[in-house]
């Protein structure tokens, strides 16, 4: 809210300011230049790590066993992770038991709960919150076992304790209000969206470990042919085996693509998309200047056909600009600078924050192509278009309008030289928090010992699942055998078992 109401003093100062300034009225203007301005600066703080991070991204996974070790050493830390977000949820549940309990209390002291209508909201909402509880009574066994028997509470994000959070006087039974009820409630969902989000980087990174493990060990997974002979003799491996290849065409090709295949596209890919970072920093340095130097203006030279122009200007086009998305885009995965509304990778983002980065991209969109626009020096005066009508009327407000638009893109060279020398990762460090790239920029003895650790967590974490595999499967034997179950319904029962994920995001 803070923000908000921020932007709108800046925004009505600035229309007076102009409007003292040129002596008439102009809204409009001041609106689009100062939402250009600040889409601008967010475009370049975006495309000038993406254009670094992108290519050394496609180079870094070129390597397995440089991955590997990348991600054995994020392993502590998503483990650790896990185990806060499955204690705060722990936290909040014992919260709402003290509150179910005082209000237990309460009630039976006072012998009514007031009139009928505030008895039923409250019993409404404390209802609402109890089903909300329930959701997560039962974890799945993985995570039922991070919980802790030790009573504890989490100060270091501001949670007080028990009697502090429901009571705001001195009678710790008083019963809770429904506005504490309420923060409790809005409380328990973050901390059940934080375990669904924490459990799946969790497995992500787990599943990515033993991927490049196995891509480490042979430079690819055993061959289709290899048949359980080979799944026996490579169980006591330092990984479990991830790749379950089966003797159909899928598996041969999949197979055939990560052992042949696989890194030398990486590379190329590494090695394209670096040729193309350079084309858009040096188009972007030279904005400025009154030739067009842009390379992508040449390659739309050469397309043009004149008034014929095909479907080979349109692809010239578009391509730079789809580049600088991606590149500006998938800075929204690494820049945590959305705080709890940042995204967290493939299903590991609530919901809240996939609408909230939706439409940030809607209006990024916009800058971005003002800018692409502006670097390729092209004409628009001579075009009906209706977009470049519409951004003209910026031309209004001094500088902002104008002059920013053309010197505010060499921020996105000063922010790629700050990203190759991995300031935002050492930035990240000096203020207490922990970024992937921060993982080659401790000392030797301090990566050997987190490899080292991340090794065990995963190794343990698969013997835990094999031995819980093993532990369902003999319990579903018998009971198939004593009740006379159809293979179906191993299956089934099987599905039930699975975590609660469902219904929670």
């Amino acid at each position: 809210g803070r923000a908000y109401a921020l932007m709108a003093i800046v925004g009505v100062s600035a229309v007076i300011a102009l409007a003292i300034y040129l002596r008439d009225i102009h809204i409009l203007p001041v609106l689009m230049a100062l939402g250009n301005t600040y889409g601008l600066l967010l475009v370049a703080l975006l495309l000038g790590y993406g254009l670094v991070d992108l290519p050394r991204k496609w180079w870094r996974q070129a390597c397995p066993a440089s991955e590997l070790r990348r991600a054995r050493i994020m392993a502590g830390s998503a483990d650790e992770a896990l185990f806060d977000a499955v204690w705060e949820l722990q936290d909040c549940e014992e919260s709402i038991d003290a509150a179910v309990t005082s209000i237990e209390d309460a009630r039976r002291k006072a012998g009514h709960a007031g009139s009928q209508d505030e008895d039923a909201a409250y019993t409404k909402s404390v209802d609402k919150l109890l089903k909300w509880r329930d959701k997560t009574a039962v974890l799945s066994p993985e995570l039922e076992r991070r919980r802790t028997a030790s009573h504890r509470r989490n100060h270091d994000n501001g949670h007080a304790e028990v009697s502090g959070e429901l009571n705001s006087d001195d009678d710790d039974s008083a019963a809770p209000s429904i506005e504490k009820l309420a923060q409790l409630g809005a409380r328990l969902k973050r901390a059940q969206a934080n375990v669904v989000s924490a459990e799946q980087r969790w497995n992500s990174l787990v599943k990515r470990a033993r991927w490049f493990a196995d891509l480490a060990e042979g430079e690819g997974p055993p061959p289709p042919t290899s048949g359980s002979a080979t799944r026996r003799s490579r169980v006591q491996t330092s990984e479990p085996l991830v790749v379950d290849q089966s003797n159909t065409v899928k598996g041969r090709a999949k197979y055939c693509w990560t052992k042949y295949f696989r890194s030398t596209t990486y590379r190329v890919m590494g090695m394209a998309t670096a040729g193309l970072s350079v084309m858009v920093l040096w188009s972007e340095a030279t904005l400025a200047i009154p030739f067009n130097l842009s390379p992508f203006a040449l390659f739309l030279g050469a397309a043009d056909k004149g008034e014929t122009r095909g479907i080979w200007y349109q692809i010239v086009a578009m391509a730079p600009l789809l580049y600088m998305s991606a590149c500006m885009f998938s800075s929204l995965f690494k820049l945590s600078i959305f705080g709890p509304y940042c995204l967290r990778g493939r299903k590991q983002s609530p919901g809240v924050a996939l609408v909230f980065n939706a439409q940030y991209l809607v209006r990024l969109q916009f800058p971005l192509i003002y800018n692409y626009l502006l670097m390729l020096k092209y004409d628009t005066s001579s075009t009906t278009c209706a977009f470049s009508k519409v951004m003209s009327h910026m031309e209004t407000v001094p500088f902002f309008g104008t002059s920013f638009n053309i010197y505010a893109p060499l921020l996105i060279l000063a922010f790629c030289g700050f990203t190759l020398i991995n300031g935002y990762a050492r930035l990240l460090g000096m203020l207490g928090f922990e970024h992937e790239d921060m993982v080659y920029l401790s000392d030797q003895d301090t990566l050997d010992s987190k490899e080292n650790e991340g090794i065990t967590l995963i190794r343990r974490h698969g013997e835990r699942q094999a031995s819980r595999s093993e532990t369902e499967d003999l319990k579903l034997r018998n009971e198939e055998e004593g009740k006379g179950l159809s293979p179906l319904g191993r299956s089934t029962s099987r599905e039930s078992s699975s975590s609660f994920r469902n219904g929670i995001v």
